[in-house]
């Protein structure tokens, strides 16, 4: 019985003795981190009227600037699409535009199906969008005093690599 006694004494200090083990530790703090997102903007000048024109007449190019930034925090892609809001739509039907930056062409059709290319532009960038706009030769007199009113969107988009 002694020995009984004995082994399960010893089984105890055992289990007792490799359960108290001890390792050494030791922590480093790094306060203070922020994670902040970025952000997409952008911004036109002029930001009212920046393609209107006066007096076009058939076969004549007329020539508009307008200035792009990306105002925002993050590379974006820019887009410029049109729509029209009033005005006389057989008009806005025959409209021609060329919307180049920097000698590239964005886009060269109808006004009516406006939709650049995208321009990718780096946090604070600008560019220059040209927009040639055309009454086709082929113009007939029934177009002539006749108007459109229309809105450009300038859309950004977070560049995807």
């Amino acid at each position: 019985m002694k020995r009984i006694y004995s082994f399960a004494a010893g089984i105890a200090l055992v289990v007792c003795v490799s359960g108290a083990s001890a390792y050494f530790t030791a922590q480093s703090q790094v306060p203070d981190n922020v994670i902040r997102s970025g952000n997409v903007a952008v911004a036109s000048v002029p930001a009212t009227s920046a393609i209107s024109a006066e007096g076009l007449a058939p076969g004549v190019p007329v020539t508009r600037a307008m200035t792009v930034r990306n105002t925002g925090s993050l590379t974006s892609d820019i887009v410029v699409t049109g729509a029209k809001k009033m005005g006389i739509t057989a008009f806005y039907d025959v409209l021609e535009v060329r919307v180049t930056n920097g000698g590239r062409v964005l886009y060269d059709g109808p006004m009516k199906s406006l939709k650049t290319e995208p321009l990718t532009l780096q946090a604070g960038q600008a560019a220059e969008l040209r927009f040639e706009i055309t009454l086709p030769a082929s113009a007939s007199n029934t177009l002539a005093d006749s108007y459109v009113r229309m809105t450009l969107y300038v859309d950004a988009e977070q560049h995807r690599s």
